[in-house]
């Protein structure tokens, strides 16, 4: 068998395999379940916390937990989308001119998120959507720690947009894999007894890794 031959084969072996894959088009009234891990970055900041010092700031750490994407098609291409989770707790670290004082404190919140999103229903496996809306995060079981244990912590909850980007790949008509993204605006104010009240920007990226249905 020349090469040439052996190539044009390998070729429309390989175009074949593309064809027979299983395709997932989403139709007005399906219900995607998805459900995974979930993690949270934030990205952010809070402002100088100059009762404290010059420089003084403080930054909440990343989380993971169980999270749940769900979704309603209200056509073939555009769904209503619903983030939930398992509470996510955080660290709150000291950073800036005071970073040698480590964590100092700790919540855990919940992040429902709804947005609007379109789907790019197409004849391949792989069916990317892109997404905005609303989030509310629910900050609760606020704790002090380290430097900071003798004092009350209360932390706001907060309205802010939501972005989002995923890709869900089809295993057969009815299970996908999933990955999502999403850029959340959370910015809140922290009151700590004793210190006063400041502002901290959260803003996280959200990775969800998951298995979904489509029902």
């Amino acid at each position: 068998m020349s090469g040439t031959f052996k190539a044009a084969a390998l070729g429309a072996a390989i175009a074949a395999s593309f064809t027979c894959a299983p395709v997932m088009a989403y139709e007005t009234g399906d219900i995607l379940l998805r459900v995974g891990a979930a993690g949270v970055y934030p990205s952010g900041e809070s402002e100088e916390i100059t009762a404290i010092a010059a420089g003084a700031e403080v930054e909440v750490d990343s989380a993971w937990s169980l999270g749940l994407s769900l979704a309603y098609m209200l056509t073939d291409d555009i769904g209503v989308g619903l983030l939930a989770a398992y509470p996510f707790t955080h660290d709150v670290d000291a950073k800036g001119s005071i970073s040698g004082l480590g964590k100092v404190g700790e919540i855990t919140h919940l992040p429902p998120t709804l947005t609007l999103q379109y789907y790019f229903n197409n004849s391949s496996a792989f069916t990317p959507f892109v997404g905005a809306g609303l989030n509310y995060t629910f900050i609760y079981d606020e704790d002090t720690d380290g430097a900071l244990a003798a004092a009350d912590l209360d932390v706001d909850d907060s309205w802010g947009y939501a972005l989002e980007a995923g890709v869900d790949y089809a295993i057969n008509d009815k299970w996908m894999v999933s990955g999502q993204v999403y850029y959340i605006n959370i910015e809140t104010e922290a009151e700590v007894s004793g210190v006063g009240k400041f502002d901290i920007d959260v803003n996280p990226w959200v990775y969800l890794i998951t298995a979904g249905y489509k029902f």
